[in-house]
């Protein structure tokens, strides 16, 4: 699989795909990335949005669990938390979606808060293993849109 990402101007193919499956809503900060197959199609994307100072919210959408491989996931993290600089990405996991609260515990997130049909999940930048597997150096990149 070869990552790729929706290009400024152009239609968001991984967004609309993300959303067929997530009902993940348009916005103007929502940056993606996504696993393509060899035949072009779509195994698995990360978006991003509701960018702050320090923080974003992430979300994942995956045909098969195949489709999330190390590479997506090291990118997925950071993109985030090297390229834009940020401290912290955050999630929120419906918990009859107990898969999904086990995968996010699987990959480092911390549990931070619950509702009674959430689970609200944060992964710091000096807890994430995916970024720890690799030196970096930490740069800023505007997340506005432009």
């Amino acid at each position: 699989m070869q990552l790729t990402t929706d290009k400024p101007g152009e239609y968001p193919v991984i967004w609309e795909w993300m959303n067929r499956r997530t009902h993940l809503p348009w916005s103007s900060d929502l940056r993606a990335i996504a696993a393509m197959r060899d035949d072009g199609t779509i195994g698995a994307a990360v978006a991003y949005n509701a960018w702050t100072e320090k923080g974003c919210w992430m979300h994942v959408a995956f045909d098969t669990p195949h489709s999330l491989t190390r590479e997506l996931w090291r990118a997925a993290f950071e993109y985030p938390l090297i390229t834009c600089g940020k401290e912290a990405v955050y999630g929120l996991t419906p918990k009859h979606l107990e898969d999904a609260v086990r995968m996010n515990r699987k990959l480092g997130f911390r549990q931070i808060a619950e509702t009674v049909d959430c689970v609200m999940f944060e992964m710091r930048h000096d807890e994430c293993r995916w970024i720890k597997e690799k030196e970096h150096g930490r740069k800023v990149v505007s997340t506005s849109s432009t």
